[in-house]
């Protein structure tokens, strides 16, 4: 990432591919942690203390606002998880976190003044959380150093740019740093592999557009790769996956998904878009997500899904988006 007077940029695709999976966000960056966090007791304690722990996907308390996200919680109340503050995560042992406001009409329309004002709203309070909680905003790679928990500012679904590519740089100047293109819906820059009509009951969604990243889409993903905001590509559908890929020069990432061979789930990934995005030395995010039916039911089913794209792309390909606050099921364990 750079820093906001334009500073250093992102590593191109399939050089550098060290650096370039650590600004691909991996989930375990290799940097030393303060002792006196944790008592590790097992391999994987050393490891969870001594590593560079990143999440690529949480959202903040509170993002949906009320009464709104109170009947969201009630609907869902057999399965919906608690909500997780910042400072939980950063007692915990997460060095960082990819906190994403939600820039799409299924929680932009909760909010008066149109989509760009509810995004910004979002990002304040994110900060708020942050210095509440004493985090602190990452904005470029010299950021990660530091005590404390790591927050690096990121938007769920491009539809608050409106199509407009100049809205991708006041973005950026705002602090964001991380952009799903496509949400739940099909927006102005490319198609969802699954609307959120989707994973509440099998209708069909009526006056969807040609699959794919669009005229506008391009442009944005041009303009991230310059400014060296990172591409998420998680729920774009595979004509959008594909065409980014191509676009892009940067790593790109899916920050929150699974290995569809072992799951035919809409929102996971195929072997061939796990190849596609591993090619631009990005990662694919295990993410412990279970509803209805679908989803990792397990830990035991998360290591399936990461020995699967491990051994699809590469180990260095793997990070973990959990989707904290975000989702209404989890797996167990």
């Amino acid at each position: 990432m750079p820093d906001d007077g334009g500073g250093a940029r992102l590593p191109p695709p399939h050089r550098h591919r060290q650096a370039a999976e650590v600004q691909a966000a991996p989930a375990l960056l290799g940097g030393p942690r303060p002792q006196g966090q944790l008592v590790p007791t097992t391999a994987a304690e050393r490891l969870h203390r001594d590593a560079f722990v990143l999440d690529t996907h949480v959202h903040a308390p509170g993002f949906v606002p009320q009464p709104f996200a109170r009947i969201y919680r009630f609907v869902n109340r057999a399965t919906m998880p608690p909500d997780v503050g910042l400072a939980a995560l950063r007692d915990a042992g997460v060095d960082c976190v990819v906190a994403k406001a939600v820039g799409d009409p299924v929680v932009t329309r909760w909010y008066r003044g149109g989509p760009w004002r509810a995004v910004n709203l979002q990002l304040d309070d994110i900060e708020r959380q942050a210095a509440a909680s004493g985090a602190r905003i990452v904005r470029d790679a010299g950021d990660l150093d530091g005590d404390g928990l790591g927050v690096i500012l990121g938007v769920e679904g491009g539809d608050f740019l409106g199509g407009d590519v100049a809205r991708v740089d006041e973005a950026h100047r705002r602090g964001v740093r991380v952009l799903v293109i496509v949400h739940m819906a099909d927006n102005e820059l490319g198609t969802t592999c699954l609307p959120w009509h989707g994973y509440i009951a099998r209708f069909p969604v009526r006056h969807r557009r040609a699959p794919g990243l669009t005229a506008a889409g391009a442009p944005v993903v041009r303009r991230m790769n310059e400014l060296g905001m990172l591409v998420d590509l998680a729920h774009a559908d595979t004509a959008t996956l594909r065409a980014a890929v191509e676009v892009t020069s940067r790593p790109v990432v899916s920050s929150h998904s699974g290995a569809r061979a072992l799951d035919d789930f809409a929102r996971f990934l195929t072997d061939e878009e796990i190849r596609a995005i591993a090619s631009t030395g990005g990662a694919i995010g295990l993410w412990p997500f279970h509803h209805r039916g679908h989803g990792v039911a397990d830990v035991g089913a998360l290591v399936a899904h990461a020995r699967h794209v491990a051994g699809l792309a590469g180990p260095e390909h793997l990070c973990i988006g959990t989707d904290m606050n975000g989702v209404p099921g989890v797996m167990d364990g």
